[in-house]
């Protein structure tokens, strides 16, 4: 899956540093240290995924030429929806899956966990792996 990088304006206001996005006009966060004006910045970019859903901005790469303030700098915010989902939605969740009895005596037989099987081939089928 996809993993995204957007330019976040970092500023230093005080002992805090405020954050705003190139590619987000609404998305705005701080933090009292620069590590966790960083995490604020991950933060609020996976509070907006509902809202975006598929549609989300593709990142300006060119900023190196966008002109900042002396107390302000750009650094990459990266967003990685699957990541996120991961820690967000990890419980498990029971599904049926049909297939010939034959084929089910036989994997009971040989001691194939379907549970495990099946989340390796949906990881290996989307790339996850």
């Amino acid at each position: 899956m996809k993993r995204y990088f957007y330019p976040a304006v970092f500023s230093k206001e005080g002992n805090c540093y405020n954050v705003k996005f190139l590619d987000f006009e609404n998305i705005f966060t701080f933090g009292d240290s620069l590590e966790d004006a960083y995490y604020m910045a991950q933060d609020a970019l996976y509070a907006m995924l509902p809202e975006y859903k598929d549609n989300l901005p593709k990142p300006t790469f060119d900023y190196m030429n966008i002109k900042v303030k002396p107390n302000e700098f750009i650094t990459m915010v990266e967003l990685n929806p699957v990541e996120h989902e991961k820690k967000i939605s990890s419980k498990t969740v029971k599904t049926t899956v049909t297939m010939p009895e034959w084929l089910k005596n036989l994997a009971d037989t040989n001691g194939i966990n379907f549970s495990k099987l099946l989340q390796e081939s949906i990881k290996n089928e989307l790339n996850l792996l």
